[in-house]
């Protein structure tokens, strides 16, 4: 049985859940981070990783099944991703990149994993915790309806055609 698996950009996500952090430290943001990705993981039953830049693999100071890596110093997040997704093959399918990085979500589009923009993600977080408040349905947006914006239009040629 294939578990959907979701990827997150971890400093990404975090400025979104805490844009005025004030003087909490970045540790204290991550912990309070990671306990809300293992609620959100125990009512979706799904795997979860979330990569951040930086020092090797350690386990989440919010303990539990949350995979947390710290990419070595010569990787970035963005890469650590794009190289994941890259090297899933057919279960790429199964994966949701939480990402507001255009590169990462062009690459993650163009292997066939699906994108959720940080913000979108950080509604459904923050929603969860509110009673009482409907999280709205997040549209699987690999298969967009309309035309690319020209912006769009000019990554693509950028990844495809070179700088």
């Amino acid at each position: 049985m294939n578990i959907p698996e979701i990827v997150i950009d971890g400093y990404n996500l975090l400025h979104k859940l805490f844009p005025s952090p004030g003087k909490t430290s970045l540790e204290n943001l991550r912990g309070r981070m990671e306990s809300l990705l293992l609620e959100y993981q125990r009512n979706r039953k799904c795997h979860m990783s979330i990569v951040y830049d930086g020092g090797g693999l350690r386990e989440s100071a919010a303990g539990g099944s949350l995979c947390v890596i710290y990419t070595a110093s010569s990787k970035s997040a963005d890469e650590w991703i794009i190289d994941y997704v890259k090297s899933l093959n057919t279960k790429r399918k199964m994966v949701t990149i939480v990402s507001s990085d255009h590169e990462v979500c062009l690459y993650g589009k163009a292997y066939g994993a699906k994108i959720l923009s940080s913000e979108e993600f950080a509604v459904l977080l923050e929603n969860r915790r509110k009673p009482g408040t409907g999280v709205r349905p997040v549209t699987d947006r690999k298969y967009g309806t309309g035309f690319l914006e020209s912006s769009e239009v000019a990554a693509w040629k950028r990844l495809f055609e070179g700088d």
